[in-house]
């Protein structure tokens, strides 16, 4: 089995992991859970790396799917979303990320995946606790824990990018730009900058003990990441974002994400060439 993780990028079918019906896969259905399937795909619309880590921790561990996968392929999202596990009360639901979508989840933990998102329910975590810092080394800490989940069970992956990670402006003003601006809103271009490492706020020395970015850094894996380009900010080069925009690839039309065709585009052109042989080697199919 196949496992493929991300956010709105990767999750749901009009994304890259449905290509895989062109080469012979079977795509994992969500509404029958009762059928075996060789893709599993739980990435979901709005989710950050916190949610992505997890995710990929249940279906490497759950009884739904352990000791099934053999592959896995993880594409992390932008590094400023906030995925915190929330009582949902009645009170607290009038501005709840897709409550008033799926009324069930009332009076339960709900994640947030809310996306990039400053003026909804998590208006208080970004005016009064997040920071840059905050969101480098909780996104390096999601990347390197997921790495060692694979590695310890002895799956091979690849991972991806959204877009390089590093080379986004999520300052908080840059951030509800990205929400308010008539006619780009979602549009992820508008955070492009050199290096956000060199934007970091200055750290208190008496914490130095927890100021692990730079170990964090020395410790990922980069040759597990496919990158799109040849840029190099901590590691990072480019993703999703970069490869369509090179290849003239506008996502005006589809709200600042890839379409059906854009996302198979991606898949067969830069993402499938890539993991074939290594796919074919550790898959098992179903009607061996």
């Amino acid at each position: 089995m196949i496992l493929t993780n991300g956010c709105s990028y990767t999750g749901g079918e009009d994304n890259w992991p449905n290509a895989f019906k062109n080469y012979g896969y079977t795509m994992y259905n969500q509404f029958d859970p009762t059928i075996q399937y060789d893709i599993v795909n739980v990435g979901a619309g709005g989710a950050g790396n916190t949610l992505i880590r997890r995710k990929t921790f249940h279906a490497l561990h759950g009884y739904k799917y352990k000791g099934n996968i053999d592959y896995a392929i993880i594409q992390w999202s932008t590094i400023d979303r906030w995925d915190y596990p929330v009582f949902v009360s009645e009170d607290r639901a009038s501005n709840f990320p897709r409550i008033k979508e799926f009324p069930e989840r009332m009076n339960k933990i709900n994640y947030m995946h809310n996306g990039t998102n400053t003026n909804g329910y998590a208006k208080d975590f970004y005016e009064k606790y997040y920071s840059v810092h905050g969101a480098v080394i909780d996104t390096l800490e999601n990347i390197y824990h997921t790495q060692m989940y694979l590695k310890n069970m002895n799956i091979p992956y690849k991972m991806i990018t959204i877009g390089n990670l590093f080379q986004m402006d999520v300052a908080i003003d840059k951030l509800t730009n990205l929400q308010t601006n008539w006619g780009r809103a979602g549009d992820y271009t508008m955070l492009k900058t050199k290096n956000i490492l060199e934007q970091l706020e200055d750290f208190e020395d008496s914490f130095f003990e927890v100021n692990i970015i730079k170990e964090l850094l020395e410790k990922i894996d980069f040759t597990n990441f496919l990158f799109t380009d040849d840029i190099n900010i901590g590691g990072f080069g480019g993703g999703m974002i970069e490869w369509l925009s090179d290849n003239n690839e506008s996502m005006v039309e589809y709200g600042y994400h890839p379409n059906l065709r854009q996302s198979t585009k991606f898949f067969d052109e830069f993402l499938w060439p890539k993991i074939k042989d290594e796919v074919e080697t550790h898959y098992t199919k179903i009607n061996n």
